[in-house]
């Protein structure tokens, strides 16, 4: 074979490369799902009804812009891939993108693994005796609440869960001390400044990761502003004024004695922490920052999200009267006859086996409204790299095929044979996620749902007034909870 004739050879070899790559690149241009233009008024309105016939007339997959993103759409049919699919699809990419947390997860990367195993072996192995200690605290809040005749739904849970976070981070005992010293006139944590610190943390980082940016037209329009803004309001406020009064005590916590694992079990949030971060038995400065963050964490995880859902599920009880009966049926058996309260002695056992309290919360969830909820960001196709993808949820949670008549409000469809715990996720229900990073705290959270539904029927019935609520915005049902004004008539078992 001449010269001339290998070179030839090797010229086609990369004519045929070359082809074929470019083959490839329209190809996969020509797959690319299509970009559908969706008024921003429908997004932010009327999200399910624009999204679902956008996926109704171009789907599975849909590209629509929104606050400066390309976002990825795709129905009830690809939802467990992109949600379990954890090599094409990262969760950790997704929350930091969206979340808005990139310039502090970019230096601490582990974030959300630790605040996974904080919840997984932290918490939910001492959950019984975790809901026992915090259940006096839903029990006062709910005596101050039916005093009041007329309460903000929202605030009285966001409270009530603070309050429990710092029970759950510091212990009962250390607890009952600084409130014993509170009493007493002596300054501690456990004071009305502690506890709006912490509300004030967890709604000012809710405000920060964009949960509150669709009212703000700031936040609609011109997201990266936006962002940088509130990064600077939330870091000089709140986040500030939580390291200056929940840092020395726990500095103080901390240092105060040797951390050895193995030496005993911790007993705490706080103690889980000091053992698992403890260099020779101590804490040092850089370990306190950490610990701090994972508390800025946690609080932020506990708190808003689970007062916003709370506050979902007391109002359609208010809604629905006729379930009443039913969920004080359950109560009854737990409810101290002397004080008319629930009894914590047994309240993890008693939450349980409250299989109806929690169908009920199972349905408000499915019907609730979500959108775009849980996501992923696509981190193995080359050509959508770096995108956020959403199942749609109501796809998921109103599709006939798996709920039928779905759009009936019906917990009684989760008992019996079909019996499903609220926690329970699944490809028709992606109310906590799906896969190994649904999520972690769902156990606890319904928990506190449960306890502090209870508490209040325990002592009211609620109503709400003119009988119905306002949503406040529909693209984000989860996070920011309806209004209404809700009345509490005084109620007794005893009566």
């Amino acid at each position: 074979m001449g010269p001339y004739v290998k070179y030839l050879c090797a010229a086609a070899s990369v004519g045929l490369f070359a082809g074929f790559k470019t083959i490839s690149k329209r190809r996969k241009v020509l797959n690319h799902p299509p970009i559908i233009d969706i008024p921003i008024s429908d997004i932010f309105n009327n999200p399910r009804e624009a999204y679902e016939k956008a996926l109704k007339d171009h789907g599975p997959v849909i590209a629509v812009r929104r606050k400066g993103l390309l976002e990825f759409i795709v129905d009830e049919g690809l939802c467990q891939t992109v949600l379990t699919s954890d090599q094409s699809f990262s969760f950790e990419e997704a929350m930091a993108k969206i979340l808005n947390l990139r310039p502090y997860v970019s230096f601490f990367w582990s974030f959300f693994r630790e605040i996974d195993d904080l919840v997984q072996n932290g918490i939910n192995p001492r959950l019984s005796s975790i809901l026992e200690q915090i259940c006096p605290v839903f029990c006062r809040s709910a005596g101050r609440a039916v005093g009041e005749k007329t309460i903000d739904m929202f605030e009285h849970a966001h409270v009530s869960i603070a309050e429990a976070m710092i029970v759950l981070i510091f212990g009962e005992v250390v607890f009952l001390w600084l409130l014993i010293f509170e009493l007493m006139g002596l300054q501690g944590y456990v004071t009305e400044r502690g506890i709006e610190v912490v509300t004030d943390v967890a709604t000012d980082i809710a405000g920060l990761t964009g949960m509150y940016s669709n009212s703000s037209f700031l936040g609609r329009h011109f997201p990266t502003i936006w962002a940088t803004l509130t990064w600077v309001k939330v870091t000089c406020t709140s986040i500030l004024a939580f390291f200056r009064f929940i840092g020395p005590q726990v500095w103080k916590q901390l240092r105060s004695r040797r951390w050895v694992a193995g030496e005993e079990k911790p007993a705490t949030v706080l103690e889980y922490m000091a053992y698992k971060h403890a260099t020779n038995g101590t804490i040092g400065f850089t370990s306190f920052l950490w610990i701090m963050s994972m508390l800025l964490g946690l609080i932020f995880a506990s708190v808003h999200q689970t007062a916003s859902v709370v506050v979902w599920v007391f109002f359609e009880v208010a809604m629905r009267p006729e379930y009443l009966k039913a969920l004080r049926e359950e109560l009854h058996h737990n409810v101290d006859p002397v004080t008319n309260d629930l009894d914590p002695s047994n309240i993890g056992e008693a939450i349980q086996k409250a299989a109806f309290l929690d169908s009920f919360i199972r349905e408000v969830m499915r019907t609730k409204g979500d959108t775009l909820t849980t996501c992923r960001m696509t981190a193995a196709d080359i050509e959508l790299g770096g995108h956020l993808v959403y199942p749609l949820a109501t796809r998921v949670h109103l599709n006939p095929t798996h709920h039928p008549n779905p759009t009936v409000f019906r917990p009684e469809r989760w008992q019996g044979d079909n019996a499903r715990p609220a926690v329970m996720s699944s490809a028709s229900y992606i109310s906590f996620g799906l896969g190994r990073w649904a999520c972690p705290g769902r156990i606890l959270a319904v928990s506190e749902i449960k306890m502090i539904v209870w508490s209040l029927l325990v002592k009211a019935t609620p109503r709400l007034e003119g009988n119905k609520y306002r949503i406040v915005d529909p693209l984000n049902i989860t996070s920011v909870p309806p209004q209404g004004e809700l009345i509490l008539e005084p109620f007794s078992f005893s009566a």
